[in-house]
């Protein structure tokens, strides 16, 4: 009982606890306060008349080939001129690019630069053409201090999910936060993104709750004042009302630099630190990495140092969230900066002096090498430190294709592996395999050297051309009824009321032998020539389809079936089976990146289409090509383009290859999809520099 007591008093005490802090919110919110609305709204107008929502065509690489997709994101036109500050995961892969204003206007775009490693990136906004100058836009400006403290209401602005000009309010909850919890050792943050994958090394986020989603990164963080003090970037991976943005200083130097030069210049020294949270120590920073063969390393740095002074400066890392002001400061000094250390290595203090190397970006872009059925990229420092490579020559395997030559070379390539040599020529990057010969045509082997995981292997391997679309392979004429059956077993025969097992006629084809010898859906075939057809499963019509199969075309095909419980029989006169949908003539539309196809009979028999419509079935669009930009999709029937009836593949290709060279800059798609007739539109390839 006083355990309940207890348990009751505890209740009682925690909801009043709860009912206090909703009304001390609800107060802090102040939602009838004049003053704070207008506020807002000022806040509000002050920066989302810049906001832009960006569209971006990516190529990314699955099984060594090149896919376009359609991603998009979020940004702010920070320069008169039309630079659009975004991040770098918003424009990672980009191929092209528009971007959506405010005011519902529409512009290419074009990328300056970006920086993965603060996960940032800068749009210049295009001009139609030559003869349209884009002028001056508006734009929002950044916060020069950011002095915020939790509880401080912040505006977030987007796109989320793709829908533009959003606008979510919430409260600053840390205005310098690290994602690491109390429970993780801090060095395990970097590790526990992946391998060359972007960190956020020179800063701490701002967390808030505004809401954010899919979209909104790259939008900016907006506070009380209308000045951009964050980008929002990220939102919790396991949900609820976390989300964290860039601090708005960095990501204005990092969009200074970009506009400038295109990329950021940052200086590395070989080594990394952590806070003496939880080590006893009182004070200095702890050296937890060392890179090998860095100036460092060379210096005499050691793991497990502490820097008590740099420069002659004292130096304490007491918290995590002070490591990434440390690293920024030693990043932005010049490369070949000069650096002096008092370290302290078990009982004495050491001083140690090196200089600083300009840092190697952490990736390069993949690239497809079709002859040999793989892509590759070139290494980087960091990513051959993470391999524990001691040398950046070779061209790393980044996917295989399956069914490719290297798939199938001897022994086969792996993902991973960096190869050497080729053919007895020494491979020093991506770029320079990408540039080599390769005779597709030849029959000659090709000797590969390669490193696997420390291993120096031997492989041969055999070119091949890359085909997009398969050649048929032609195949024996086989004979064909015009019917689609189902097998009804004996079991399945007395419930249905039908006098035993066979297969029921579900479909007749227009003008095929069924429809002309007079057989009618719901027939009940018994036997073929007096000799009993009957299903061995409830899926299975093979008893059926090789007796139609093996049958002489030029000779009667007798067929005995059931019709309203009466026997009747049927002669047919087969013929050669139609082309199948597998089988008919397919093209690949480069330019429209999608594959099309002629329609068949069955497509027409399926679709209940009308005598005298034509078209070609669309079978495989990308959605980041023009094909998926016009919002195409597979199995839709391209009737028309530009107003030209399409009746074959062949019609279509020349048609488009017609209004390539009389330049037209828009496409119109009349399309059917299941009971819809659509006109689809979308800028011509040629117009924007596609070929």
């Amino acid at each position: 009982m006083r355990q309940a007591r207890s348990l009751s008093a505890a209740i009682v005490m925690l909801g009043a606890l709860v009912g206090s802090l909703l009304g001390s919110l609800a107060a802090h919110a102040r939602p009838n306060d004049g003053g704070f609305q207008a506020s807002l709204a000022s806040a509000r107008d002050a920066v989302l008349p810049h906001v832009v929502s960006i569209l971006v065509v990516r190529e990314d690489f699955s099984q060594s080939e090149a896919k376009l997709s359609l991603s998009g994101g979020s940004g702010t036109i920070i320069d008169p001129r039309g630079y659009v500050l975004t991040n770098a995961h918003v424009t990672e892969n980009g191929r092209r690019f528009r971007v959506v204003l405010n005011d519902g206007r529409e512009f290419r775009a074009s990328l300056r630069g970006d920086d993965p490693i603060s996960d940032l990136a800068v749009l210049k906004i295009e001009p139609a053409s030559a003869s349209a100058p884009l002028g001056s836009f508006g734009f929002a400006r950044f916060a020069q201090r950011v002095t915020l403290l939790p509880g401080d209401t912040v505006l977030a602005m987007g796109a989320p999910w793709g829908m533009r000009d959003s606008v979510s309010a919430g409260v600053v909850n840390n205005p310098r936060r690290l994602m690491v919890s109390l429970f993780e050792d801090e060095a395990d943050y970097e590790q526990s993104l992946g391998k060359d994958q972007a960190t956020a090394r020179y800063y701490a986020w701002i967390q808030h709750d505004a809401s954010i989603n899919p979209g909104n990164s790259g939008g900016p963080l907006v506070d009380m004042t209308g000045q951009i003090v964050g980008i929002n970037t990220r939102g919790s991976m396991f949900g609820g009302d976390m989300a964290f943005s860039i601090p708005a200083p960095v990501a204005a130097t990092v969009a200074q630099a970009i506009i400038k030069d295109g990329f950021v210049r940052r200086s590395d020294f070989g080594f990394s630190v952590r806070s003496i949270r939880g080590t006893g120590f009182d004070r200095g920073a702890l050296v937890n990495t060392v890179d090998r063969d860095s100036h460092a390393e060379r210096a005499g740095l050691l793991a497990g140092d502490r820097i008590v002074a740099m420069d002659g400066e004292e130096v304490t890392l007491r918290e995590p969230e002070s490591i990434p002001d440390f690293r920024r400061k030693l990043s932005e000094r010049p490369a070949g900066d000069p650096l002096k250390l008092t370290v302290a290595r078990a009982s004495k203090e050491l001083e140690l002096a090196f200089t600083s190397v300009l840092q190697d970006e952490l990736k390069v872009p993949e690239r497809e090498i079709a002859a040999l059925g793989l892509s590759v990229s070139s290494l980087t420092e960091p990513m051959a430190r993470a391999r524990y490579l001691k040398s950046r020559r070779g061209a790393l395997i980044a996917g295989v294709r399956p069914g490719g030559p290297a798939s199938t070379a001897q022994p086969a390539l792996l993902a991973g592996d960096l190869l050497m040599r080729l053919d007895n020529q020494e491979i020093n990057s991506a770029d320079a395999l990408s540039k080599m010969s390769l005779r597709t045509e030849s029959a000659d082997w090709l000797s590969v050297e390669l490193d696997r995981r420390g291993e120096r292997m031997l492989a041969l391997i055999k070119p091949a051309a890359k085909f997009v679309v398969p050649e048929q392979q032609s195949e024996l004429s086989k004979a064909w009824a015009g019917w689609e059956v189902q097998p009804i077993t004996a079991p399945m025969a007395k419930p249905l009321g039908l006098l035993g097992a066979g297969f029921r006629i579900t479909r007749i084809y227009p003008d095929g032998p069924a429809a002309k010898a007079g057989l009618q859906i719901g027939d009940l075939i018994r036997a073929i020539a007096g000799l009993p057809v009957v299903p061995s499963g409830q899926r299975e019509t093979t008893a059926l389809d090789l007796r139609v199969r093996n049958a002489s075309t030029e000779q009667p095909f007798a067929v005995q079936a059931v019709r309203a419980g009466k026997p009747r029989d049927f002669v047919l006169q087969l013929v050669e089976q139609p082309t199948g949908t597998d089988k008919a003539p397919r093209r690949w539309i480069a330019s429209m990146s999608m594959r099309v196809r002629d329609l068949t009979l069955f497509d027409r028999v399926e679709r209940n289409l009308a005598a005298g419509v034509e078209g070609v079935v669309i079978d495989q669009v990308e959605k980041g090509g023009y094909g998926g930009l016009a919002h195409l999709r597979e199995r839709d029937l391209i009737v028309r383009v530009d107003g030209k009836a399409i009746k074959r593949v062949d019609d279509l290709t020349d048609w488009l290859d017609q209004l390539k060279s009389k330049q037209r800059e828009k496409l119109s798609f009349m399309v059917m999809r299941g009971a819809d007739t659509r006109l689809l539109f979308v800028d011509a390839p040629w117009s924007e520099g596609e070929q």
